[in-house]
């Protein structure tokens, strides 16, 4: 399925992810949820969809003031029968700095500074990016250190486009942490496939070659080569 968040950019999310709709208008929005609702609860109670339908909308709403121009969510279940979900954001900052080799570097500096953040520089078609993975923990009540908190591992891409004056940033969380690297070749794929149609020069990928990698973070880069 394909998103465009301005006529020059074209998104590929993968399949299975729902879209919450940030690009219908608010009635269409709504039908949208409802339908996602149903679909996920397909025998479920009135009550269990109105709650998944407050919930999606809740998202969408999160995603809006984020200044995303896209936001889904997928939920299925894995060939050992648990439960996998997880939830990818993309939206569009400005880009102060042209020249895309200069951006992505400065961008691999910043983030580094965090020492939580894994930090990588990639290379796609488009041009260079960086990929950072990280840990959190969502608090359902952050003002009480005794509620509920749910660990959640997330991946984000940083691709400077100067022909569109943009900073695109895809960002996926997932609390289904074994299922990590699965979620970040997804998130690859829709990197590698991203196309600009303003006559952007495509830049060929170097083969990545090096050693089998161990760690989970090791595991997932070798996805963006």
């Amino acid at each position: 399925m394909n998103h465009t968040a301005e006529p020059e950019l074209q998104l590929d999310v993968p399949g299975g992810f729902h879209s919450l709709g940030l690009d219908l208008g608010p009635e269409a929005q709504v039908e949208q949820l409802w339908s996602i609702a149903k679909e996920i609860w397909p025998t479920g109670s009135d009550f269990q969809r109105e709650v998944a339908f407050h919930s999606y909308r809740e998202m969408a709403d999160h995603a809006l003031a984020e200044n995303s121009f896209y936001a889904g969510f997928c939920l299925g279940e894995t060939p050992d029968g648990r439960l996998t979900t997880a939830s990818i954001l993309a939206r569009l900052d400005p880009l102060d700095e042209p020249d895309a080799e200069l951006s992505a570097r400065g961008l691999f500096e910043a983030l580094s500074a965090n020492d939580s953040n894994t930090v990588e520089e990639i290379r796609v078609p488009t041009g260079p990016g960086v990929l950072v993975l990280c840990g959190l923990e969502w608090q359902s009540d952050p003002a009480d250190d005794t509620a509920p908190s749910l660990p959640l591992a997330r991946a984000d891409v940083y691709l400077p486009l100067p022909r569109t004056g943009r900073l695109l940033v895809l960002s996926l969380t997932t609390p289904s942490l074994p299922d990590l690297p699965f979620y970040v070749s997804l998130l690859s794929k829709s990197a590698h496939d991203l196309t600009v149609s303003s006559g952007a020069e495509t830049v060929s990928v170097p083969d990545s070659g090096g050693e089998t990698r161990g760690t989970v973070a090791e595991h997932v880069r070798t996805d963006f080569g």
